[in-house]
């Protein structure tokens, strides 16, 4: 190329408004979007969210425990008896709250997408299994029997069956978030 059409290129390219060259713009291209690593999981608050939602539930469903025992014991046994899984039909109770409650908390909690119905069950899942241990162990440190001869609820067994479904709920949304990174498909894989 002869000397003065040299010049005139790079005239025309310091001037205002002109495009960089070729190889400049190439230079100065943004790094390649990240991989689409797939929908992000839920916040620990929007999971607090839906097992506060859980345990909101629960006030109408022992009420129809109570009523449907003939008022055998106060409100209160039913209230923190609901949560107990003690029986399979308590436990299907459980986890069919969490998919009643989870559209409901995504909007309270401001997330960008909906739980799929498995990830909604398995922190019903992940809950269950923290509420059973701690129910486990509320009954042993409450002396083993919580009800006497006379159908009596005792004091202790009440105070420590409201702390494990207090510690149950708040357990199983906080523990969720980590099961589900550890056995995420494609994830920890050495990828």
């Amino acid at each position: 190329m002869p000397r003065a059409q040299k010049k005139r290129a790079a005239r025309a390219a310091a001037a205002p408004g002109a495009t960089p060259a070729p190889r400049a713009a190439a230079s100065r291209a943004t790094p390649a979007a990240p991989e689409d690593t797939g929908p992000q999981p839920w916040s620990i608050r929007g999971l607090l969210v839906i097992a506060g939602l859980v345990a909101v539930l629960q006030l109408p469903l022992a009420l129809l425990d109570s009523f449907r025992n003939g008022h055998q014991h106060g409100y209160g046994v039913y209230l923190i008896a609901s949560l107990a899984p003690i029986s399979l039909p308590q436990q299907i109770e459980v986890l069919v709250a969490y998919v009643i409650v989870m559209p409901v908390a995504r909007r309270l909690a401001g997330e960008h997408r909906s739980m799929g119905m498995l990830e909604t069950l398995g922190l019903g899942a992940v809950t269950l299994i923290v509420l059973t241990a701690l129910w486990q162990i509320a009954l042993i440190a409450a002396g083993g029997n919580p009800v006497d001869t006379k159908g009596n609820v005792a004091p202790a067994a009440l105070v420590a069956g409201a702390f494990a479904d207090v510690a149950g709920l708040v357990g199983g949304a906080v523990l969720y978030p980590v099961i589900q990174r550890r056995f995420r498909p494609g994830r920890g894989r050495g990828r």
